[in-house]
């Protein structure tokens, strides 16, 4: 009975060993993990899976492997949070981590190894590793990490390897890994690094250090780290120069200290000063390289010294640079110095352009600085404005306008005058028209050749008076003596108003040279009553008009009585009454 019950209790205990050991080979039934015995320890490999956070596993896993998973992030007690603190191994890399909490790995006591490289993780928080006291191992390759800060790692103090290779650091501070005091490993080759601080890597237990393959520009600034590193038996290594081009390609191993040197540079401050004269003003030029340069000031191509002038005392004063930090500063700066000048009493012969020169054995630099004093300006008392010129222009321009105005108003009133308008008679008007028609008792139709006169003559016979029933005949006008000049009308051929003239234009043909045509000018008649009138008296008084309204014109050689009257043939004439 001893012995069945010895073998029940050892049936029983199988039982549950293998009850138990197939519970974390199930990978939590995650198709794509594999968990297995490796190297000893309980193994979970969820290689390339698909997974986007920690997949819940057994809690005894020892190893996880994740690489090849699209986790992206990591929050806050990834692991913690689903009990996987027996974690000794951890690989994530090529998850395409972007963020990364600070507590992401918190608890995980026992981790030892940890890879996070091929990632794209930025910056890292300096409290990213704290609490994995444990951890030997840390892989960041392939991280854009660009720059490490000041104790970028916690307390590490089982660290013995870091890897940072193609993290393209640029800056690593002297203080970053001061807390990893067990460090024996460190890989930064293929970075961006030009110089590193002689502290940076002054670890106790380093053996190894990979610096190749970094941009090393072998001046001034890399001196004492390049003394560092060979004298620290870690050079494993070919590190060469990548500048300045004197000493690209060439071997630390061949670099001298002597061929590591910074040409000097000047800075002035300011660069443009305007002042006074009579007031007391500082400049100064900040210089530094290595080796330490000189420095001097110039003025219009002269050196300056102290001195006291006949009205300004100038000073120029050297200050070391004393309080410089040269794990926060630049490592050049160790070499400033400022070079100050003080000048009282500023008078106008130093204005112009400074020139601060610093020359050292490896080159020269020049600054400038300019002393501007403005010119003396004379405060004058505002006169008021002369407006004379203003008035004259005005006044001129208001009487050409007002002449223009005038001119236009004569010219258009001219204009009106000379062109009357047209109008229609009145019945008074129409008579007096009738009155002043007087017609010829010998007409013939011949006679009227004007259409004009005819046209009137026709109006008069169209009248029903009796004057005009017997008054039918034409105006005889007897003209005799030679041709000559004759005066105008006399004074009582003009009538006043509303009397109107009548002109007659008289036209003689078939005449010659003892009668020419004497009233091709025309005469002027009054406007008399139709009456007929058989023959005209005539004297040799000029031509007037007789009592009974006839046209007569006594020539001076005329001999003939008065009672006969030699007319003149005036076969064919026509007479053009015009009425106005």
């Amino acid at each position: 009975m001893g012995s069945r019950a010895q073998w029940c209790a050892l049936w029983i205990i199988v039982l549950f060993v293998t009850h138990s050991g197939s519970d974390w080979l199930n990978c939590g039934h995650i198709p794509e993990c594999h968990c297995k015995w490796s190297s000893g320890k309980k193994t979970a490999t969820c290689i390339a899976a698909g997974l986007t956070r920690v997949p819940h596993l057994a809690t005894d896993i020892q190893v996880l492997d994740l690489h090849n998973n699209p986790l992206k992030t990591l929050e806050e007690d990834a692991f913690a949070s689903i009990e996987l603190l027996n974690l000794q191994r951890l690989n994530i890399s090529a998850t395409n981590l972007r963020s990364l909490h600070p507590n992401a790995f918190r608890e995980l006591r026992i981790l030892i190894e940890l890879d996070i490289s091929r990632n794209e993780l930025i910056q890292l928080s300096p409290d990213t590793f704290k609490g994995n006291d444990r951890l030997r191992l840390l892989v960041l390759n392939d991280n854009p990490l660009s720059k490490l800060v000041a104790e970028q790692f916690p307390q590490l103090l089982h660290l013995k390897k870091l890897e940072l290779s193609r993290c393209r650091l640029r800056k690593v501070h002297p203080f970053a890994f001061v807390n990893l005091r067990a460090l024996e490993t460190v890989h930064v080759h293929q970075n961006l690094l030009t110089y590193l601080h002689q502290d940076t890597f002054n670890l106790p237990v380093l053996k190894t250090l990979t610096l190749s393959d970094n941009p090393w520009y072998c001046d001034c600034s890399l001196r004492e780290f390049h003394a560092w590193f060979l004298s620290s038996n870690l050079a494993n290594e070919e590190v060469v120069c990548k500048g300045p081009d004197k000493l690209a390609h060439v071997s630390w191993r061949n670099l001298k200290d002597e061929d590591m040197v910074c040409p000097p540079t000047a800075i002035s401050s300011p660069t443009v000063i305007r002042t006074e004269s009579g007031a007391e003003i500082s400049f100064g030029c900040f210089v530094r390289g290595i080796p330490k340069p000189s420095v001097t000031w110039s003025f219009h191509q002269t050196e300056v010294h102290n001195s006291t002038r006949k009205h300004s005392e100038l000073s120029i004063h050297k200050y070391q640079t004393d309080h410089f930090d040269e794990y926060n500063d630049d490592i050049i700066n160790k070499s400033a110095q400022w070079v100050n000048v003080t000048i009282s009493n500023v008078t106008s012969d130093l204005s112009g352009e400074w020139k601060c020169v610093a020359k050292s054995s490896v080159g020269e630099a020049s600054a400038y600085l300019t002393l501007f004093l403005p010119k003396a300006r004379t405060a004058t008392a505002r006169v008021a404005p002369d407006y004379s010129t203003f008035f004259m222009i005005g006044g001129s321009m208001l009487a050409m306008t007002g002449a223009g105005f005038i001119a236009a108003c004569v010219c258009w009133k001219t204009r009106r005058r000379r062109v009357p308008p047209s109008r229609s008679f009145t019945d008074q008007e129409k008579k007096l028209l009738d009155t002043s028609l007087a017609v010829s008792c010998d007409r013939t139709s011949g006679d009227l050749a004007s259409s004009y006169g005819f046209e009137m003559f026709e109006r008069s016979m169209s009248l029903e008076s009796e004057d005009t029933q017997r008054c039918m005949e034409p105006v005889q006008i007897t003209i005799e003596g030679p041709p000559c000049s004759f005066p105008p009308p006399p004074a009582e051929f003009a009538i006043p108003a509303p009397y109107g003239n009548i002109f007659i234009s008289v036209q003689v043909s078939g005449h010659n040279e003892k009668f020419p045509d004497l009233l091709s000018g025309g005469s002027t008649l009054p406007r008399r009553s139709r009456t007929c009138f058989l023959k005209s008296a005539y004297d040799n008084m000029g031509p007037r008009v007789t009592a009974a309204g006839s046209s007569t014109w006594s020539l001076p050689s005329a001999n003939v009585d008065a009672g006969d009257t030699p007319v003149m043939p005036l076969s064919t004439f026509s007479t053009e009454f015009t009425a106005l």
